[in-house]
């Protein structure tokens, strides 16, 4: 009882320790702080987890499209329960048709994303193709625009719609495609995941809240596809990109074209012509895979409203909502894993990302498929209200479906990734085979369901059996995945997670 004392005044620097008493024998006074604080521990586990780029990204990712697919659910939800079932049908389709513009969002994403992902790594600086990947969005943006002109009246008749004029969104909506997959594909192939997740949040934020007030205002069925409208606006221009300048001098004139790597190749004759034809070979198939994902989640609720009657169809968007959740819940995991395999050069670390992200991935689509067998009733009545209980049952068959879209997604990606295109079979051929397939169905959500399920999973079935060969082929060198990971963490060499680092260390 008397030891601790004594140690507290003569080693810590207490009362009697050499001030006007006895003088002390401890070692000469050292400014400790706090006197009773001990040294701050090591990092613990989690955040030496959160360490791990690839972890980190998926975790930002997660976070701003589940906030984003959340915003879209309230407001969907919010409109199921204000409106009768074939008003939200209709608002669902127009809604459905924005969507497939925004296939245009997940193409240009892909591809700019590739493209910065590996070209960004030979430049200092990666804002220098920022100023030409903008340019070529308007231009690109522009003619789509231009394009859905005379397309928004064939939608109107196609969807029955009791007011024409609210298909007009898709026109500007086309344009805002573009440059907002331009955004967030600069985003992702930078793996500047903390600002893209900003982007998705800025998106569901702005379309729930906009969809909520014009509903008020008594707009009805247009008050859902405005919403997104807005909402893609503002993704449109955040984050705002500067040209930053080295030892205080702009980049040189004509550097983006250099260092980008935009300038046209040096080559004549066949060898020029080889390259232009590969490039577009290139270019189609990534516009097939990163539109098939879309496409088919989409083109669903548009084939219901034509064929079904207009309750019946209100009540399969009340499913649809449901399928989505699942499949942009679980698009994080291809997402982050994209542009890593893009930049990885060993067929090692490709395949062994690929394989860790399918696991987790699966593992989501169970616990899921799960929640919705166990829980449908309950699930449906809470998010879009006692109209749509009736058809629980079928959730679990379309969720089986929406799995198989899953799986879809990530194949694709990974074939997109490593420069595949054997990949783009599946869609030429079983898109055109899935509008027969649906156009036709009888007019019932119990004849319709199992069709789209039953297709999904067909092609996920297409897509293993033209990807999956990349994926178990005996891989060259012995560079591993979790190598990379530790050697980014030791390195902290990615952009977005120095700053994350030195707050972890000092947290």
């Amino acid at each position: 009882m008397v030891i601790a004392p004594q140690l507290y005044q003569g080693h810590w620097g207490g009362p009697g320790a050499g001030r006007g008493g006895a003088p002390s024998a401890s070692p000469p006074r050292q400014d400790y702080g706090v006197p009773a604080e001990p040294p701050s521990p090591t990092p613990t586990d989690w955040r030496r987890l959160l360490r791990v780029p690839a972890l980190r990204h998926n975790l930002y990712y997660l976070l701003g499209i589940g906030g984003s697919g959340a915003g879209v659910l309230v407001a969907q939800a919010y409109v199921a329960h204000r409106l009768t079932p074939s008003g939200n049908g209709e608002a669902t389709a127009v809604l459905a048709i924005l969507n497939l513009l925004y296939t245009a969002t997940f193409i240009v994403a892909a591809g700019t994303a590739r493209r910065v992902a590996r070209e960004s790594q030979g430049l200092a600086d990666p804002e220098v193709l920022w100023p030409q990947l903008r340019a070529r969005a308007l231009r690109q943006g522009l003619w789509l625009g231009l394009v859905m002109v005379p397309l928004a009246p064939l939608f109107a008749v196609v969807l029955h719609l009791t007011t024409p004029a609210t298909v007009l969104v898709a026109i500007p909506a086309g344009p805002l495609a573009i440059l907002g997959g331009t955004q967030r594909g600069y985003l992702q192939g930078c793996h500047d995941f903390s600002r893209l997740a900003r982007n998705f949040l800025l998106y569901g934020g702005l379309m729930v809240v906009t969809a909520v007030v014009l509903l008020q205002l008594g707009l009805g069925p247009a008050s859902l596809p405005l919403g997104s409208l807005v909402g893609m606006v503002a993704a449109t221009g955040y984050p705002r990109h500067r040209r930053r300048t080295t030892a205080g001098r702009p980049a040189a004139a004509g550097a983006d074209r250099r260092g980008a790597g935009w300038g046209r190749p040096r080559g004549a004759g066949a060898a020029g012509t080889a390259v232009a034809g590969g490039a577009w070979l290139t270019a189609l198939a990534l516009i097939a895979g990163a539109a098939t994902p879309q496409l088919f989640n989409n083109f669903d609720v548009i084939a219901a409203k034509h064929v079904l009657p207009a309750h019946v169809a209100g009540l399969y968007a009340g499913l649809s909502v449901m399928g989505k959740i699942l499949f942009y819940g679980t698009s994080s995991l291809s997402a982050v894993m994209y542009p890593r395999v893009a930049a990885a050069t060993d067929p090692a670390v490709r395949r062994e990302l690929v394989l860790r992200t399918g696991m987790a991935l699966l593992a989501m689509d169970l616990v899921a498929l799960i929640v919705y067998t166990l829980f449908a009733h309950r699930i449906l009545r809470v998010v879009l209200g006692p109209a749509y209980v009736g058809d629980a049952r079928l959730l679990t068959i379309f969720t089986l479906g929406v799995i198989g879209l899953t799986l879809v997604n990530l194949l694709v990606y990974y074939a997109l990734a490593v420069g595949g295109r054997r990949f783009a079979l599946g869609p030429a051929f079983g898109l055109p085979i899935l509008l027969v397939w649906l156009f036709t169905s009888p007019p019932t959500v119990q004849g319709f369901v199992p069709r789209i399920a039953g297709a999904l999973l067909l092609l996920a079935l297409a897509e293993a059996i033209l990807v999956g060969p990349q994926i178990v082929r005996p891989p060259r060198g012995h560079g591993s995945a979790v190598d990379v990971a530790q050697d980014d963490v030791d390195a902290a060499h990615d952009r977005d997670g120095v700053g994350d680092e030195r707050a972890l260390d000092h947290a």
